[in-house]
């Protein structure tokens, strides 16, 4: 299709189809076992077989999500070894029923466990420089807009942050700006995104002269966090060895260690106790800092110490692996496991697990990892477990194997993990992007502990995102947090800051465990499927194809406007991980093992095995691709995906001979072993089918009225996302016949930009109108009833522990009055109870926790930014502090501002307004 022309669809009658006229005849029955003590993992989407013949994949709502129900499943007590139930559920979008098309599961109860797989993964993907892109499509312009912009960024601008931590002279280096400037406390988070990007860049780029300007910038920033790194060598002869990050704030001063811009200024003058391999770009007591729990406050506290560790852990183990220098990769890597090395010594030495008692007495002694990665954002630790297990499995010291093992499983998040490990969906209400690269930790240290403890957690946490969290195009979030089970709808719709939600970091992320976890299980085609999804819609669509841009909030709903900016990799964390995304678009195409190869996504690309050279020629997105052997001979198993949305059409021919007479949509389809040489080719149509992809909540409400309840879905062509121009209203988003669809206008949501809407009301008739949700209400009552109850704990608390409520106070007011209100509907029944319902879930998605500002906090901010937007001819401090304002502002409206940045950036206009 062409990228630049809009698609006019006569959507309503060959999309609602399945979802209104074409009755279900049969679903695939759900009969599962579940390890006794565990809650089941039930399947996301089953295949349905309509009246007429045809069949598909739709998706599944489950009525076991309650806590409570989960916490009840998982009572060895209550579900001993031999007992059987049966769970509730309903194919979403049908209107048999108010709730859907009503099934269910039965569940049997064993006393074995679960088969896991073994530690190594079965099949890898090829490595980022063994597959480039080709040709000129989306994929190659993006990735080398990308490019460009990278070789502009000012790499002594990278290690400004460094020189000023470890004493050394800044003149002549560009002060960083965004996320790493002198005002944040997250220094050195970008720099490790700029190694990252850099690194895979080279491993893409296809330009000789910029493949060395790249490896000319990697070296100097490498070489510049050395020198720094040894100025932590210092040898005591007191200890009578060099210092380490153990002998920092012993505990006494620990619990004084203070948090302020002047105590950080002060611990800037003296690195040599900074101990042994340090390197950061933020002095090593932020790190300290945790310990004591020092909450997320970006002027007295921290902001997420080991999230920076993290993002320079990753950048120097992309470097190590990607960039095909020796000695440079090499520096890299012992820049990266010194640091490892250290993040050990201080976690072995100084923290401990205590997962008893009150909140009080498990923090009595500093060091609780089980406190410490339990706070929000100031325990965001990004993928540490990632880094250190993957150092682990790079040095060959025995020694030091072992230690970075150790440290990996130092970040361990007990109150996370536990009930994930036991299929209890803990994901409700936590920061999105916090938590999903801990799963991406879980599951690449189980390579190395071999425990399936850490399988159980990623496998569970995947299968639980896919069915009640993600959004059309693959990512999640609202506020930057999870919100409720099944409530994608809700947090759309009533949204404080519109259809800005949907954060890029947690597809990065998501795409990064989805690639692991296929690793696994390359046969099973859900993981590909999924990745497709978001590699094709969210995340090729969050660059500008125009401008250097990426997004921090994807945007997704109603009327929805890409929020272009992050220009460089240090701006916000989606900044980060933006400047990464477009230049390894290719880096799950291909997975291998020994004598088979995994096609597992349609791109046009050339790829390079074992002496084999594949091509693989197609425009983006493709219906068509050929794969030619270009070079080379190899005796192999060819596998190739069968996408789930390719339900007519897909063929595969080997050298012009049609392989198979049916071929099963959502699976792989195998080209037995035989000698591929030059001149071989398999030719795979897959002509793109239209469908919808339900959200699990009816759309009835948004923030200012409630409508009528339907179902509510986003247009699918094949795996791309349809996005509608220039609709501006849920009425005018309501489609109830073929001439309401007629009138729009679609372009797929990679290629749109501004005033688009992704989901639409789906208007019809109920068939079984007995049907009456008796569920819903009394699980969001009991929601409530446990958070008001929180708050009121919290209260009565004479020392506050934490420092922070549970909820910020504007948010819980709110749910406070819509519980009252539910709960009179409950004693009286007068009312709407739908309505009711509606407006207590809304309430309960736009709380957030209570060391965070919301939106009516920025009032006075606002109006001072206001006053200064009418000064005609502003100085450069007046601008400078309007900037930082703004980020204020868009940090708050996007989820996890502060009252101290607030703070700051009132005092900064204030100071910097001219005098009247």
């Amino acid at each position: 299709m062409n990228k630049k022309t809009l698609i006019a669809f006569c959507l309503m009658a060959s999309l609602t189809a399945t979802a209104q006229r074409a009755k279900i005849k049969t679903v695939t029955p759900v009969a599962v076992t579940t390890t006794v003590g565990k809650v089941p993992m039930l399947p996301y989407r089953l295949w349905v077989t309509y009246a007429d013949g045809h069949g598909e994949y739709r998706q599944v709502k489950w009525m076991n999500a309650a806590l409570e129900t989960e916490k009840a499943a998982a009572d060895a007590n209550k579900y001993p070894a031999g007992s059987s139930y049966d769970v509730q559920g309903y194919i979403i979008g049908d209107n048999k029923t108010a709730a859907g098309f009503p099934i269910s599961a039965h569940v049997s109860v064993v006393a074995t466990e679960a088969p896991v797989p073994q530690p190594k993964p079965v099949a890898e993907p090829l490595p980022l420089g063994s597959v480039q892109l080709i040709g000129d499509n989306r994929l190659t312009h993006n990735r080398d807009l990308d490019i460009d912009h990278l070789l502009t960024l000012d790499p002594r601008q990278q290690v400004y942050n460094y020189r000023d931590t470890y004493g050394l002279p800044t003149d002549g280096y560009p002060v960083s700006d965004g996320w790493d400037s002198p005002t944040t406390k997250l220094k050195g988070h970008g720099t490790g995104h700029y190694l990252s990007a850099m690194a895979m860049a080279y491993a893409s780029c296809t330009d000789k002269a910029k493949r060395q300007q790249l490896k000319k910038n990697i070296q100097y920033v490498v070489d510049q966090m050395r020198q720094c790194q040894e100025m932590t060598f210092v040898y005591d002869k007191q200890l009578g060895r060099y210092r380490e990050a153990r002998d920092l704030a012993p505990e006494s001063e620990l619990r004084q260690l203070g948090g302020t811009w002047k105590d950080f200024d002060r611990y800037k003058t003296d690195c040599a106790h900074y101990g042994y391999g340090y390197i950061n770009a933020i002095p090593a007591q932020h790190c300290a800092l945790i310990e004591r729990y020092a909450p997320y406050n970006n002027e007295e506290g921290v902001w997420a110490p080991y999230y920076t560790v993290h993002k320079q852990l990753a950048g120097l183990i992309d470097i190590a692996n990607l960039v095909d220098d020796k000695k440079l990769a090499a520096k890299a890597l012992v820049i990266a496991k010194d640091m490892g090395l250290w993040v050990w010594n201080r976690l072995h030495y100084r923290t401990y697990v205590k997962t008893d008692g009150t909140q009080a007495e498990r923090r009595a002694k500093p060091g609780n990892r089980y406190e410490m990665w339990n706070m929000y954002i100031a325990g965001e630790v990004g993928g540490m477990q990632e880094s250190l297990a993957r150092l682990s499995e790079m040095v060959t010291d025995k020694t030091e194997k072992a230690h970075l093992i150790e440290a990996a499983n130092f970040f361990d998040a007990p109150a996370f993990y536990e009930p994930l490990s036991r299929g209890i969906d803990a994901i409700r209400d936590r920061h999105a992007n916090q938590h999903i690269p801990m799963i991406v930790g879980a599951l690449r240290s189980y390579r190395s502990n071999a425990n399936p403890y850490y399988w159980h957690i990623a496998d569970n946490f995947w299968d639980l995102v896919q069915g009640r969290y993600r959004y059309a195009m693959g990512g999640v979030g609202n506020g930057e947090m999870f919100r409720q089970p099944y409530k994608q709808m809700v947090s759309m719709a009533t949204n404080p800051a519109g259809p800005d939600i949907n954060e890029t970091c947690c597809a990065y992320n998501l795409a990064k465990l989805t690639k692991d976890l296929n690793a696994y299980h390359p046969n099973d085609a859900r993981y590909m499927d999924y990745y497709e999804r978001v590699l094709y819609n969210q995340l090729v669509g969050s660059v500008n194809p125009r401008e250097y841009a990426v997004l921090y909030q994807y945007a997704v709903g109603l009327n929805a406007s890409k929020p272009w900016g992050n220009e460089t990799p240090q701006a916000t964390c989606c900044g980060g991980t933006g400047a990464e995304n477009h230049v390894k678009y290719q880096e799950a195409a291909y997975f291998t093992a020994a004598d088979t190869l995994w096609v597992a996504l349609y791109l046009p690309t050339r790829a390079t095995w074992q002496g084999l050279t594949l091509r693989q020629d197609c425009t983006f997105p493709a219906q068509r691709s050929v794969i030619r052997v270009e070079k080379g001979k190899k005796t192999f198993t060819m596998k190739l995906r069968v996408p789930y949305w390719a339900t007519t059409g897909f063929s595969v021919q080997v050298n012009g001979k049609e392989l198979a007479d049916h071929y099963q949509p959502g699976s792989y389809v195998t080209i037995d072993a035989r000698r591929w040489q030059k001149g071989d080719s398999v030719v795979v149509n897959m002509p793109f089918t239209r469908h919808l992809d339900f959200t699990p909540d009816k759309m009835d409400i948004t923030r200012k009225q409630s409508y009528k309840p339907m179902w509510a879905a986003a247009f699918m062509n094949g795996p791309l996302v349809m996005a509608a121009k220039d609709v501006r209203s849920w009425d005018e988003a309501t489609l109830s016949s073929e001439a309401d669809a007629d009138r729009l206008s679609f372009v797929p949501d990679y290629d749109a930009d501004r005033h688009i809407t992704h989901y639409f009301r789906i208007d019809g008739a109920i068939e079984d109108t007995a049907y009456v949700d008796t569920t819903t209400l009394t699980e969001l009552l009991r929601v409530a009833e446990q958070r008001l109850a929180e708050q009121q704990a919290w209260d009565a608390m004479e020392k506050k522990v934490p420092e922070f409520a549970p909820w910020a106070k504007n948010g819980i007011d709110e749910m406070r009055s819509r519980y009252e209100a539910a709960k009179a509907f409950v004693a009286n029944h007068k009312g709407n109870g739908a309505v009711v319902a509606s407006e207590l879930n809304a309430a309960l998605s736009m709380m957030r926790p209570g060391n965070l500002a919301e939106p009516a906090d920025l009032k006075e901010l606002l109006e001072a930014l206001q006053a200064a937007r009418a000064i005609a001819a502003p100085t450069q401090r007046l601008k400078d502090a309007m900037g930082y304002a703004e980020m204020v502002r868009d940090y708050v409206n996007d989820g996890s501002g502060t009252k101290d940045l607030i703070r700051r950036g009132l005092t900064g206009l204030r100071a910097a307004m001219p005098a009247n």
